[in-house]
């Protein structure tokens, strides 16, 4: 049976380590393209958490805006923008509450540098993955048109699928990896980067095991192998909030998409989310989501 290249929705399978798993990709083809709305989807799908992949990702703002994490940096694109966001970084989403339409596509660097040690892979695409930019944005300025051109051939191609388009689609991908290595160029101290977000990666693991118990951000420290106070660095680094902030939000999240695909009642959700209380459940996920648990699941069910 042929697998679709299009998946609609922001639903992400998660491996222990946070590492998303590409089990909608075709194993014959590495790449995976995503096509979301907001307006489609439930308000748990405003925020998409940590995560990191081996593909290489660029990603189509069409419309509404969205916060992007990616390391220790903080990033804003509005309508009509774009960015490429490297092997193994560490980034989440933050879109906005308006509307939101996005594209994205994420793919395996072998495709643009085939054979390993061959000069598309020694030459282009290692130096890309090993020492370019972890993140690396694109405007609408003339410059970068080349990026939006080639990410709609390639998006496209995988949607009607013609024949021998993977082709096509490789071509688009060369163009827009050569184009993000020229303006990128290199970045010396990605190593150190990619040491620090190893350990975040694993703190951030231990805390979604752990979401329904009393945590500490000394518990938390330790998957890191850090003292609290250097956690608590870490997590304002990296995900501009500290480490109870961080639990209580993937708290809300998890339990927002609880309330829209299950009928599990709303206290038991509260207390196996963690939560002290239902009213303070309640309270939490009013502040957070601005409406009532009860509210949300019944919009969510319409």
């Amino acid at each position: 049976m042929r697998i679709s290249m299009i998946r609609y929705g922001p639903d992400m399978y998660l491996n222990d380590q946070r590492q998303e798993v590409l089990h909608d990709a075709s194993p014959l083809f590495g790449l995976l393209a995503n096509e979301t709305s907001t307006q489609k989807h439930s308000v748990h799908s405003l925020y998409i958490p940590p995560h990191w992949h081996r593909e290489l990702e660029i990603f189509l703002l069409l419309d509404g805006s969205v916060r992007i994490s990616v390391g220790d940096g903080l990033y804003k694109l509005q309508r009509g923008e774009g960015c490429f966001i490297n092997s193994g970084a560490l980034h989440s989403f933050q879109f906005s509450e308006e509307p939101v339409w996005f594209r994205s596509l994420l793919f395996d660097p072998g495709i643009v540098a085939g054979a390993p040690g061959s000069l598309f892979d020694t030459v282009y695409m290692r130096p890309l993955l090993e020492d370019g930019p972890a993140f690396l944005s694109f405007g609408k300025n003339p410059e970068d048109a080349e990026f939006f051109k080639a990410f709609e051939e390639a998006f496209c191609l995988c949607r009607e699928e013609p024949a021998g388009y993977e082709f096509a689609v490789r071509w688009a991908l060369s163009r827009i990896s050569l184009l993000t290595k020229k303006k990128g160029g290199v970045i010396s101290s990605r190593k150190v980067t990619d040491d620090a977000q190893d350990r975040m990666k694993n703190m951030l693991h231990w805390v979604e095991e752990h979401l329904g118990e009393a945590v500490t951000t000394k518990d938390i420290a330790q998957q890191g192998n850090i003292c609290p106070r250097a956690c608590q660095k870490a997590f304002q680094r990296y995900l501009h909030c500290s480490p109870t902030e961080y639990l209580q939000r993937r708290r809300i999240f998890a339990a927002a998409k609880r309330l829209s695909i299950t009928d599990t009642p709303v206290t038991e959700i509260a207390m196996e989310s963690g939560f002290s209380s239902p009213s303070y459940f309640s309270k939490c996920f009013k502040a957070e989501i601005g409406s009532s648990p009860t509210a949300y699941r019944a919009a969510a069910k319409k």
